[in-house]
């Protein structure tokens, strides 16, 4: 057993120094443009958002969008480390991580099926609490939901709601909020330090210096309806960086608007720019913030397209081409141009993760895949 161990060991090391050639690794990220460090870092990920999703939306519902006059537009490349196509797991993990994993993966390696009590890779929110600074997320997928989970739980399968969960509340983050997992109850987020709640009452009401675990109605945020006591997606950004911006040391804010895709997946128009119109009136809270603060990014992206959307220059309508995940390119906005990302080139999704852990001021010791 020792002998396998050893072995199993130098085949891995081996495994992770060739893997910056397939871009496991964030090593070959945006270093060199100029870039100047921020505070706060609230990143945006519109679950499914391709380009041609936010062009279906400025035809279909309307012509402005928040992230229209972002001022740094660039590309994602959103394969993950075992396919063409990623799914929300990879790609999820490739942004809070720096790293491309399999399909599936939460916050993991490519090894660690393998070996699974190997060392696992720091996400964005672990980094930013471990330098000082506030961390949260907020999605409208279950808090359990593959890219929520991603900046805030480790596991080998994204299916692993009970252990996802579990993280999650052992967690040092100050909020986390979505939609209700069926792990997690207000007697285990006591126990953890987090006050539950349910309503948007309850999380107006919250005050500075609390942290807690959100768990809202599905059905409510993915109708959209205006008469009944669920946050919207914007509504829980502005309250969520109200209770993170007093910190001396910043925040990190992850923002998901994850019915873009499962909007997208049915093939419903309808459903999914509706979503994108939701996500781009939380974009303008945050765009809002970072303006008048001065000391914070923001920035917008997609773990992937789902839909294949295109567009029919003839009868000049939008359509799906399939139900599931495609791998092209996605938008990346930037909200400054001093933070090292160059309009027009395009990233790797890993890379993308390894800038932002740059702009927060963190380097290599702190966020491995950075290589300065």
């Amino acid at each position: 057993m020792a002998i396998f161990k050893t072995i199993l060991s130098l085949a891995l090391s081996a495994l992770i120094g060739i893997s910056g050639w397939f871009g496991m690794t964030g090593d070959n990220a945006t270093g060199e443009a100029e870039y100047k460090t921020y505070k706060n870092v609230i990143l945006m990920i519109g679950d499914g958002m391709g380009f041609n999703t936010i062009a279906a939306t400025k035809a279909m519902k309307t012509p402005n969008l928040a992230m229209d006059n972002m001022p740094v537009l660039c590309e994602s490349e959103t394969r993950s480390f075992t396919n063409k196509v990623t799914d929300s797991a990879a790609g999820g993990t490739a942004l809070a991580c720096g790293i491309r994993t399999y399909n599936g993966a939460i916050g993991v390696y490519l090894f660690n099926p393998l070996a699974n009590y190997w060392h696992v890779p720091a996400n964005l929110t672990e980094v930013a609490i471990e330098n000082g600074k506030l961390a949260g997320v907020i999605t409208t997928d279950e808090t359990s939901g593959a890219t929520p989970a991603s900046f805030s739980a480790h596991a080998v399968e994204r299916g692993n709601e009970k252990n996802i969960s579990k993280d999650q509340m052992a967690s040092d983050l100050t909020l986390v909020w979505g939609c209700a997992s069926e792990s997690v109850t207000e007697e285990k987020c006591a126990e953890n330090g987090f006050d539950y709640f349910t309503t948007a009452t309850e999380m107006n009401a919250l005050e500075e210096g609390s942290r807690s675990f959100g768990q809202f109605s599905w059905e409510d945020i993915a109708a959209i309806k205006n008469d009944y006591d669920t946050p919207r997606i914007a509504d829980m950004t502005a309250k969520a960086i109200d209770l993170l911006d007093d910190d001396e040391d910043g925040f990190f804010l992850m923002v998901e608007g994850a019915h873009i895709d499962k909007f997208s997946h049915s093939n419903e128009f309808e459903g999914a720019t509706s979503h994108l119109v939701e996500f781009s009136n939380a974009l303008r809270v945050a765009l809002d913030y970072a303006a008048q603060d001065g000391e914070t990014l923001v920035l917008v992206t997609a773990d992937h397209e789902t839909g294949g959307i295109t567009y029919n220059a003839e009868t000049g309508e939008y359509y799906y081409t399939t139900g599931s995940h495609t791998g092209v390119n996605v938008p990346v906005y930037v909200s400054a141009t001093d933070a090292g990302f160059v309009a027009g080139k395009a990233y790797k999704n890993c890379e993308v993760s390894v800038q932002l852990a740059r702009v927060m001021g963190f380097d290599e010791k702190e966020y491995p895949r950075i290589k300065n």
